[in-house]
């Protein structure tokens, strides 16, 4: 990935920086950008009630998303 770039295989990465923010609004992301973002806000150490919220999904997903590759369900 090159310096300064804002995408990344599809991934809108100044979408992830904006849901990683601590004020919203929040964007809505894509299905290839959710897991992506929850790795992220993860390494991060964002609490897994917080990403949930912020993304959308069930704390059991944010679980699930958490160290792997794909994401996916």
């Amino acid at each position: 990935m090159l310096h300064g770039a804002t995408w990344h295989r599809g991934i809108d990465l100044i979408a992830i920086e904006r849901v990683m923010a601590e004020w919203g609004p929040w964007p809505s992301l894509s299905e290839e950008e959710l897991p992506y973002a929850c790795r992220e806000m993860s390494a991060a150490d964002i609490p897994v009630p917080v990403i949930a919220e912020r993304l959308g999904i069930s704390e059991r997903t944010v679980t699930r998303w958490r160290g792997t590759e794909g994401g996916g369900a």
